[in-house]
């Protein structure tokens, strides 16, 4: 199943709502164009609404990996302390999403407002919402059939460790950071504040 998990989002963001994403860049050589083109190309149909079977699925792998990825940061936090849990995110949150869209059949990510990991970008469908900073989820169609959904997500308290303002963040963990994203954006967030999305698309019923 194609997936497009574009960069990572700190696991620190999680909600029981909404989930607060590391491949590789793709090759750039012309055999690559026309997937970029076609990915491009899909776009959401406005005034559509998926199916009841396809919100399920969605919530359903939702639910499972944000179930999934907090279970394995509370793990590391508790035996690693949270400055090395950072790593544990950097390292496991794409390979647990991978798992999580096969077992579901589907595509499953994250983003951030402001960018941890640079090659954190979204899908191509969600690039308006994105860039509105739209604060309401959005479940909807798109014009390959699919089915998609974009979900805010809040900073919670906890959060703030690794996504609060610069001075409220301890040094181990400024550390941390620096060393696994150089370039880190995505600090400065008050609680309460649009931290980022969850998105997710699944095939056609």
């Amino acid at each position: 199943m194609k997936r497009f998990l574009h960069g990572t989002v700190c696991l620190f963001c999680l909600s029981t709502t909404v989930f607060l994403i590391g491949c590789n860049p793709l090759p750039q050589s012309s055999e690559m164009e026309p997937i970029a083109d076609a990915e491009a190309a899909v776009r959401i149909v406005p005034g559509t609404e998926p199916s009841d079977q396809q919100r399920s699925a969605i919530v359903a792998a939702k639910d499972a990996l944000f179930q999934r990825l907090s279970e394995r940061l509370m793990e590391a936090m508790m035996t690693q302390g949270p400055a090395q849990a950072i790593a544990v995110c950097q390292k496991e949150a794409t390979q647990i999403a991978n798992e999580v869209g096969d077992e579901h059949k589907l595509s499953i990510g994250r983003l951030g407002v402001r960018l941890r990991n640079p090659e954190n970008t979204g899908p191509a469908w969600a690039a308006a919402l994105i860039e509105a900073k739209s604060e309401t989820p959005v479940f909807t169609t798109l014009s390959n059939g699919n089915a998609a959904a974009l979900l805010p997500i809040k900073l919670q308290s906890q959060c703030l460790m690794c996504h609060g303002p610069s001075e409220q963040i301890s040094p181990d963990i400024q550390s941390q950071l620096a060393e696994l994203y150089p370039g880190d954006q995505a600090v400065g967030f008050n609680e309460g504040e649009l931290r980022g999305w969850f998105w997710v698309e699944t095939p056609q019923s």
